[in-house]
């Protein structure tokens, strides 16, 4: 169970059902305003996030989260962000299934609920996540179902080794593109223009009940913690995503999270390389080349208030992601957050991203966020 569920579980008043177990609500929702240059736009959006944990006993607890939203046309949309059941199998083993969020860095599995995140977008690397984008991410916020363990290792009452492998359904070529026409070659360490973008393998990795062959996706992570202090972990995935599987995506990331008293660290590296075919004349054979993208992102925070208590809840925010080769870009986010309580906070920020081949933006957000 991720550490924020675990947090959102204390924080809830639990319904309990004698016998049959206890049920509890949790969750979080947001407010936003937002501006973006690039769309020419601005305008209000508002979702709410409620996560349900049962426990059927003391050995298995079932957890799902669904995201309701409005889109642009005013429609209600409801998404199921995830549904598994855990299996404690020892004290430092648990065993989950269903669909579930990859520990895939730890963004995606802790970091990602708005009333966490330090600002009101989710770092360039990562795709959009509900709002426009103008940088081009390595990968989205994975979930996929399948089958994972999780294993902590105590070396002091401190010091742990978290070791999680999952095995899930996997990516897919996009309909549109079937993972097929690299129609550029290109030498491994070349640097290559944007003007190559759309011969880049789209690979869509939205979570189904199925999939379009019979290889599964597998990966994990493992990162050692100093509790409460700093946690350092390395991540791996990879999956065939085509029909014959032939082409491969594989994902590789390094990620650290730094907690002092009046100041926060967060950061990730990815490395992605992504299979695709290059078109043959009736002449030559297929071939397949080895597209390779990397980015990063760091996160600075100032918890001014811990220092100047005349500030109370006020903290400074600033984030710098890049990616680099097909589609480079960089991204600054500079924030004031002020925290109403230690589950409600409002967040002004501003972004702005350059695009080497293509067009940029300037973004501007306020954004009301809350847990329960």
């Amino acid at each position: 169970m991720s550490a924020y569920l675990i947090s959102a579980a204390s924080l809830a008043q639990p319904y309990d059902a004698g016998e049959q177990g206890r049920f509890v609500i949790a969750g979080y929702g947001d407010v936003k305003y937002e501006e973006s240059d690039l769309l020419d736009s601005s305008a209000f959006s508002a979702r709410f996030v409620p996560i349900f944990l049962f426990s059927l006993n003391d050995k298995m607890h079932v957890e799902a989260e669904t995201e309701i939203s409005l889109n642009e046309a005013g429609e209600t949309e409801v998404e199921l962000e995830y549904a598994d059941i855990h299996y404690f199998l020892t004290d430092t083993t648990t065993v989950t299934v269903g669909k579930f969020l990859l520990p895939f860095g730890q963004f995606s599995a802790n970091f990602h609920p708005s009333w966490i995140n330090r600002t009101p977008w989710t770092p360039g690397i990562y795709g959009s996540h509900g709002s426009a984008q103008a940088m081009t991410p390595l990968l989205p916020i994975l979930s996929d179902v399948g089958i994972a363990v999780q294993q902590t290792f105590f070396f002091t009452s401190q010091q742990k080794i978290f070791l999680d492998l999952y095995v899930t359904n996997g990516a897919r070529a996009e309909a549109h593109n079937d993972g097929d026409e690299i129609i550029e070659d290109h030498a491994e360490d070349e640097e290559v223009v944007d003007e190559h973008t759309e011969a880049f393998p789209e690979v869509e990795f939205a979570a189904t009940s199925g999939d379009n062959n019979k290889n599964k996706a597998f990966g994990g992570r493992i990162a050692y913690a100093f509790l409460p202090a700093i946690e350092i972990g390395a991540s791996y995935y990879t999956a065939k995503y085509d029909e014959e599987e032939r082409l491969s995506i594989t994902a590789q990331g390094m990620d650290i999270n730094v907690i002092g008293s009046r100041y926060l660290i967060r950061g990730e590296y990815i490395l992605t390389e992504t299979d695709g075919l290059e078109e043959a004349d009736e002449h030559a054979e297929e071939t397949i080349n080895a597209f390779k993208r990397n980015g990063w992102y760091l996160q600075g925070v100032l918890q001014a208030g811990q220092i100047w208590p005349q500030l109370g809840g006020t903290e400074l925010v600033v984030e710098y992601a890049k990616t680099n080769k097909f589609a480079k870009a960089k991204r600054w986010v500079a924030g004031l957050n002020y925290w109403l309580d230690p589950r409600s906070v409002i967040k002004f920020s501003y972004e702005e991203t350059d695009i080497e081949e293509g067009d940029g933006d300037q973004r501007l957000a306020v954004q009301y966020s809350y847990g329960f």
